[in-house]
C-alpha cells in the first residue's frame, strides 16, 4: 500500500526538472550583458562577428561600471597616496596589466575581447564585494 502511495511522488519528483527545462525563461544575472546581447541577436542574425560584436557591447558597460565603483571612493589626487581611492586606482592599473597579460595569446582573433570582458567581469564582482 504504501509503495502505490510512493509512486506517483516519485514520478511527479523526476517530472519536475524536465518541465523546468522545458520552459527555458531567461533570467539573466546582474552583470549578463554578454548573454543578453546574444540572445538577442541570434534570432536574428548568426555571424562570425558575434562574439567579438557581444564581446565589445558588454565590455563597454563594465568599463563604466568599474569607473563608477573606483570613482565613487575618491579621487586619488586630492586625498593623497595611501588613500583608498588611491589604492583603487593602483589596483586598477595592476588589474589592466594582468588582463592584458592574460590574453594576449588570444591577441590576434576574436577571443581576445570576449577574455577581456570575462576577467573584467570577474573585477566588477570583486569589486562589488570588496567596496560595497
Amino acid at each position: 500500500m504504501r509503495i502505490i502511495l510512493l509512486l506517483p511522488i516519485l514520478f511527479l519528483s523526476f517530472l519536475s526538472p524536465v518541465n523546468s527545462e522545458i520552459k527555458e525563461k531567461k533570467e539573466y544575472g546582474e552583470y549578463s550583458f554578454y548573454s543578453k546581447c546574444l540572445d538577442e541577436a541570434l534570432p536574428r542574425a548568426m555571424n562570425n562577428g558575434l562574439v567579438y560584436e557581444c564581446s565589445m557591447k558588454a565590455k563597454e558597460k563594465i568599463d563604466t561600471l568599474i569607473q563608477e565603483k573606483i570613482s565613487s571612493k575618491g579621487d586619488c589626487d586630492k586625498e593623497g597616496f595611501k588613500s583608498h581611492a588611491c589604492s583603487l586606482k593602483r589596483s586598477q592599473e595592476a588589474f589592466k596589466t594582468y588582463y592584458q597579460t592574460e590574453c594576449t595569446w588570444n591577441k590576434y582573433g576574436t577571443m581576445y575581447s570576449y577574455c577581456e570582458m570575462m576577467l573584467k567581469k570577474d573585477r566588477l564582482k570583486w569589486l562589488d564585494e570588496t567596496i560595497s
